[in-house]
């Protein structure tokens, strides 16, 4: 009789233990599963956007030449030749643009499931979604999420500081891209020096605290800011723009736009540079 009774006892124990693992582990397992599997098409969409990048830049070289001609030779021929050149490279990098949000977007289904499942995880994905943003054309959006998340990594431990690096790169290279863009609009000094001085601080700041071939890229990284700031516009319109620059950038929400934010370089030292890679063609 008691082998039964202890049979039955356990029995009645199944459906609990099922509840239990459903809404504890099992519930955490469901959504790293559903995450993942999230994160797998964000990536696919990433490619994408990386190849409509690459032949956006390959029509920007094309129109760069194409303008060169025109001005050095203004013929019909070559003005016309200029004009429809410019015309494709508007419509490949609006084809690159269109994909780099779509990744953002994947990226932000991804935080939004993961919720506060796994930290870690989320903290990666708020990199990601930061990087796309930026290739978009929404530099300034970009730049607010990768200070915020360099914020945070600050409070966290050591294991963080490879992910805090690349947050940093990503964000010097960020108002690198955001000044060059201003000035090539038409911006005045006042408003685009604001990015450029934000870029120099900060790879200044890893150059001083990197060493062997890192310190090499970020004073060179930090010597191209300067350049941005001493060259003439005429010979910045002759160059190419960085091979992961936007052509274009939504400057709606920029600081310096907003009520009550002053446009100033901050005055903090210059963590939350980028760039670890040389950045060679383009720059």
């Amino acid at each position: 009789m008691m082998i039964p009774r202890i049979f039955w006892g356990i029995w009645a124990l199944v459906p609990v233990a099922a509840i239990t693992y459903h809404f504890g582990p099992g519930q955490s397992a469901y959504v790293l599963d559903k995450a993942a599997r999230l994160q797998n098409q964000a990536s696919a969409t990433q490619t994408e956007a990386q190849h409509a990048q690459d032949a956006a830049y390959a029509t920007h070289l094309v129109a760069i030449e194409a303008r060169r001609l025109a001005f050095i030779e203004p013929t019909t021929a070559n003005q016309r030749n200029a004009s429809q050149a410019t015309a494709t490279e508007e419509s490949m990098y609006a084809v690159a643009a269109k994909h780099w949000k779509q990744t953002a977007e994947r990226f932000q289904d991804v935080l939004a499931t993961l919720g506060d499942a796994s930290p870690n995880d989320a903290r990666e994905m708020r990199w990601a979604k930061a990087r796309a943003s930026v290739r978009a054309g929404e530099i300034w959006t970009g730049i607010d999420d990768l200070e915020s998340l360099i914020g945070q990594l600050d409070d966290h431990s050591a294991n963080d500081q490879p992910l805090e690096r690349a947050a940093r790169e990503e964000l010097a290279t960020a108002y690198y891209y955001g000044a060059r863009l201003l000035r090539l609009s038409g911006m005045p000094p006042q408003e685009w020096r604001v990015e450029s001085g934000k870029a120099r601080q900060h790879f200044r700041y890893l150059a001083e605290n990197s060493g062997g071939q890192s310190a090499q890229n970020f004073q060179r990284n930090l010597e191209l800011v300067l350049n941005l700031e001493q060259t003439t516009l005429s010979d910045l319109q002759g160059k190419p723009l960085p091979k992961e620059s936007p052509r274009v950038g939504n400057t709606s929400n920029r600081k310096g736009n907003r009520p009550g934010k002053s446009p100033r370089p901050p005055r903090q030292d210059g963590r939350g540079a980028g760039g670890a890679e040389e950045i060679l063609d383009g720059w």
